[in-house]
């Protein structure tokens, strides 16, 4: 009987210890701001703010000059985590007059970037991309520096994937049609 009492108490502290390692882990890998766990992930981007929730934040970002990214970050027990981070290649001679460069996120974000923002919406079935102007976000060097002059990000989550809708581009004052993505 006394036996199985031992097995059982060292068990139980074998658990203990086993959950107390994990949240060590999990507080190290935790920080008190979204963005500072998406600079200490990767100290070479240029972050582009979206929204920030009570326990969730989206960050679009800049790698290197040449790449456009996406990035959540969550609120857990001991603070915000980074989640996973995509990046592709960014048009090199930054046209973005169509809708040439959609990029995705997991199965329910959409981005890419236009020009002209401020004129155009961006149209997923039945819904509307939300538009972020560069110029108002980033400060003006880094506008500058990495040739975004006159560039916004739209975007757009849903539950359920959004690469199955139509995608168009629309002038915001005459309503034509610009270009559309199937």
């Amino acid at each position: 009987m006394r036996e199985f009492f031992i097995k059982k108490w060292l068990l139980v502290i074998s658990f203990v210890l086993i959950a107390y390692a994990w949240g060590m882990i999990a507080k190290s890998e935790s920080y008190s701001e979204p963005q500072e766990a998406l600079l200490l992930k990767d100290s070479d981007l240029v972050l582009i703010p979206s929204y920030q929730l009570k326990d969730k934040a989206l960050f679009f970002f800049i790698k290197k000059t040449n790449h456009i990214g996406a990035a959540y970050v969550e609120k857990g027990l001991f603070g915000w985590n980074a989640q996973m981070l995509t990046w592709s290649q960014m048009d090199m001679e930054r046209g973005y007059e169509k809708l040439d460069d959609i990029k995705g996120h997991g199965d329910s974000l959409i981005y890419g970037l236009i020009r002209n923002g401020d004129e155009r919406l961006v149209k997923i079935g039945e819904s509307y991309a939300t538009i972020l102007d560069l110029a108002v976000i980033l400060p003006p060097s880094e506008v500058e520096n990495y040739r975004l002059e006159g560039l916004f990000i739209w975007y757009f989550e849903g539950h359920t994937s959004p690469n199955e809708e139509e995608i168009t581009l629309i002038n915001k004052i005459t309503q034509e049609e610009l270009d559309a993505y199937f």
